[in-house]
């Protein structure tokens, strides 16, 4: 059963950032997408998945938008260690506008309250590499799926569902990109598959709860990069700024041919919101960069940008089919997105807030 974490006093009303977030970024955010952070005045936001890297920027734009604009704004963050999240950022402790909710994205209780806005992110992208891992892993998309939709109510504005571009599968051989009209093909009888497939059947969930009234809008997200993110992970462009950063030479571990992209943070959350806000009921649209660079370009990108020890390729030949970019024509078209951060932009913000990070003095 899910168990409240106690806010303690009244936050400060101050628009500073609670997880050491650079404060120039996310108010430049707030002034320059005024509109919708406005049209979320007196929202009850419900965000799953909140700890995590997208939800951490979330809840903390989203306080800041909240004490620059007085939106009067309540946000019901849904976490299995918010008291670890807490210890790690003490900003957050506190902060009236916050609920923190320890439960499994599963297990969450729904009939006590309703939400103007959820916005489910919960989820690993990632397993263990073993079948019991991955099962947990699927169950988890899709019952924390089902449980956020449930929790929406009769008077949501809007449930934001955050898809992934993984359940396309493999890219077609004449492709250089992915579009929402697509067919899809992950492997249903691979378990290595369970993360793609989650998402796909989340979808299903969705579009089934759009029937019903219910406003689900999707967006497909694809490949980030940011404060925050991952840096030991399975995310290539982290492990390359962490390198880089360190003095390391960058290991790539393929032939450096396969494709990819990347979008700021900033533009992801600007993305996000606008889906929110302003995408139609039931469609999925695409986010990320369409902007491809080869996993080589990309190591000698963050080595020049970076100042650092060189590149070595260290893998074999890769799947020409290795190809992971997002058209985002509809998001374009549709909800006007432009994307504002070039990623050599990207790479050097999210370079100078990791070396900060790594190599702050130790108070004494």
């Amino acid at each position: 059963m899910p168990t409240g974490v106690s806010r303690g006093a009244p936050w400060a009303e101050s628009a500073h950032s609670r997880s050491g977030l650079s404060e120039v970024e996310l108010h430049q955010l707030v002034a320059q997408n005024r509109s919708l952070f406005i049209g979320l005045g007196g929202a009850s936001i419900l965000i799953t998945g909140a700890t995590g890297w997208f939800g951490v920027w979330l809840v903390d734009l989203l306080c800041v938008a909240d004490a620059i604009l007085g939106l009067g704004i309540r946000i019901v963050a849904i976490s299995r260690e918010p008291d670890r999240f807490l210890r790690r950022f003490p900003g957050f402790v506190g902060d009236s506008r916050i609920t923190w909710i320890k439960a499994d994205v599963r297990e969450l209780e729904t009939s006590r309250q309703s939400f103007s806005h959820v916005i489910h992110a919960a989820a690993d992208t990632k397993a263990q590499p073993n079948s019991d891992a991955e099962a947990v892993l699927f169950a988890t998309i899709v019952e924390g799926t089902r449980w956020a939709i449930a929790a929406a109510g009769s008077r949501c504005k809007s449930v934001l569902m955050l898809s992934s571009g993984a359940i396309y599968g493999r890219a077609i051989a004449e492709s250089s990109c992915f579009v929402e009209s697509d067919s899809m093909d992950p492997d249903t009888a691979s378990v290595r598959s369970a993360y793609a497939n989650g998402k796909r059947a989340a979808e299903q969930l969705g579009a089934f709860a759009a029937a019903d009234g219910v406003p689900v809008r999707i967006a497909r997200c694809f490949a980030f990069v940011g404060p925050h993110m991952p840096f030991d992970k399975h995310f290539a462009i982290g492990n390359f700024i962490a390198d880089a950063v360190r003095g390391q030479p960058i290991l790539v571990k393929s032939d450096g041919c396969p494709q990819r992209s990347y979008l700021y943070m900033t533009d992801l959350m600007r993305a996000l919101l606008t889906i929110l806000s302003e995408g139609i009921v039931g469609r999925p649209y695409n986010v990320g960069s369409d902007e491809a660079v080869s996993i080589e370009a990309l190591a000698r990108c963050v080595d020049r940008v970076v100042g650092g020890a060189g590149v070595k390729i260290a893998g074999a030949p890769s799947d020409p089919r290795d190809r992971y970019v997002p058209d985002i024509t509809r998001l374009k078209a549709e909800l006007h997105f432009v994307q504002e951060v070039a990623l050599e932009s990207a790479i050097t913000r999210t370079a100078a807030w990791y070396r900060e990070k790594i190599f702050r003095p130790v108070s004494l």
